[in-house]
């Protein structure tokens, strides 16, 4: 029996077009990245907007360690989006990502008006971290990732995003999402350049063919692309499996704190003299008795 293609991210390319793209489901990844957070349905979608983004252009970029999102908002209800992507850890393994939000909680509606929109590249010890910020478009999440990528490369690119919650579903599985990412590469000696008209063409494509397959029972993802391309150029690669992941650490943690301040640890701590911690991501807690971070030896 073939299995379902969910929770993974599946790169293609059109070779006489030079266009290249990812295609990414999730379900089971986004409950569990939620599932210790109560936002309100709102913050919900946005975030996962934010996540299916991180996901898309963290395999398109290749990166080798973390890609980050943040969304900073001004001006209304949302604060703080917050998205992380770690590239597998070897081939075949899958990709973790998080995430977390932070918001108004006496709004009655969530919306993002303005802001800033940056992705940061980590690719590791020893490199330089990038940074690239843009201002939000329009309080569309995928718009304004599409003028990051004009802006930054000057490549054209679009972004279909959809997202379900199926309520009554078991096992939690209830948030289900798709994320479309299409490029249209500069034109070079074998290739041609995708034109507007053909570009707008296939845009439009793409909303409708997602859907139309996207619920469906025996969704297959190659003949979802098929579907969408028509041509025999279409190359498909390898899918990345995703997971909800974090990377909080104890040792992490106790670090960070051993650099503050005697005085200022004493008035953080609590009667029993411990300091508690709560990662934002994942929930996960931590509680640090004073004298074990009074001793903590960096080497």
């Amino acid at each position: 029996m073939k299995k379902k293609f969910v929770d993974s991210i599946l790169p293609f390319q059109i070779d006489s077009k030079n266009l290249r793209g990812r295609f990414a489901r999730v379900e089971k990844v986004t409950s569990d990245t939620l599932k210790n957070h109560h936002f309100p349905d709102e913050v919900c979608t946005l975030l996962i907007e934010a996540l299916l983004l991180t996901i898309l252009i963290g395999e398109m970029i290749k990166i080798r360690w973390k890609l980050s999102l943040q969304i900073r908002g001004s001006g209304g209800s949302i604060k703080l989006l917050a998205t992380d992507y770690y590239a597998p850890r070897e081939v075949g393994k899958p990709a973790r990502v998080r995430a977390y939000a932070d918001y108004d909680k006496d709004a009655k509606h969530f919306n993002l008006e303005s802001g800033l929109f940056a992705i940061t590249i980590d690719q590791g010890k020893k490199m330089e971290p990038y940074q690239g910020i843009t201002p939000i478009i329009e309080g569309s999440l995928s718009k304004s990732a599409e003028n990051y990528f004009f802006q930054s490369e000057q490549i054209k690119t679009f972004f279909d995003l959809n997202i379900t919650k199926k309520h009554g579903e078991k096992n939690g599985k209830n948030w289900s999402a798709s994320g479309f990412m299409l490029q249209a590469l500069p034109e070079d000696n074998d290739n041609e350049l995708v034109d507007d008209q053909s570009w707008n063409t296939l845009k439009n494509r793409i909303i409708e063919q997602t859907k139309d397959y996207l619920m469906s029972a025996d969704f297959d993802q190659y003949r979802f692309l098929d579907n969408i391309f028509q041509t025999s150029t279409l190359t498909v690669f390898k899918e990345t499996k995703l997971k909800s992941g974090c990377s909080c650490k104890r040792k992490t943690l106790l670090y960070t704190l051993a650099k503050y301040p005697k005085e200022q640890l004493e008035e953080m701590s609590d009667k029993q003299k411990k300091i508690s911690a709560n990662c934002q991501f994942c929930g996960k807690k931590f509680q640090f008795p004073l004298q074990e971070i009074f001793d903590y030896d960096e080497g």
